[in-house]
């Protein structure tokens, strides 16, 4: 899985969560990117079957991209869980599991959340 879609997916998700809507210009300010670039990622994952637009440019995950953007916001929170149970300060954790959320193995995570006690548990990814 490429790390832009993921990054994207979960961003579309939180974003959701947090405002109700999800536009091409509210992507474009969370990344500090043009909404151009913007405009090529939503043709992708358009075309990948994650989202779907409505007459209005109203960005909506479908069921594929839900199930892909609920498990890298999963792994981004249990390594970020991880990190500050280890005495990592929260902003650099944060960041760090920005990074770790797309490389690390289902072993890795695992193990991390029985460390950290989130009992999550991670399938094949």
């Amino acid at each position: 899985m490429k790390k832009t879609t993921e990054d994207y997916l979960k961003t579309i998700l939180l974003l959701r969560e947090r405002e109700g809507s999800v536009r091409s210009i509210a992507l474009a300010e969370a990344f500090g990117v043009s909404k151009p670039t913007v405009c090529k990622i939503v043709k992708d994952l358009l075309s990948e079957g994650y989202i779907t637009k409505d007459g209005s440019n109203e960005i909506a995950l479908t069921g594929k991209g839900v199930k892909l953007a609920n498990e890298t916001l999963e792994r981004n929170l249990t390594i970020r869980r991880f990190l500050m149970h280890c005495g990592v300060d929260r902003s650099v954790a944060e960041a760090d599991a920005c990074k770790m959320e797309h490389i690390l193995s289902v072993q890795s995570l695992q193990a991390m959340a029985a460390l950290s006690g989130d009992g999550v548990s991670f399938g094949s990814h």
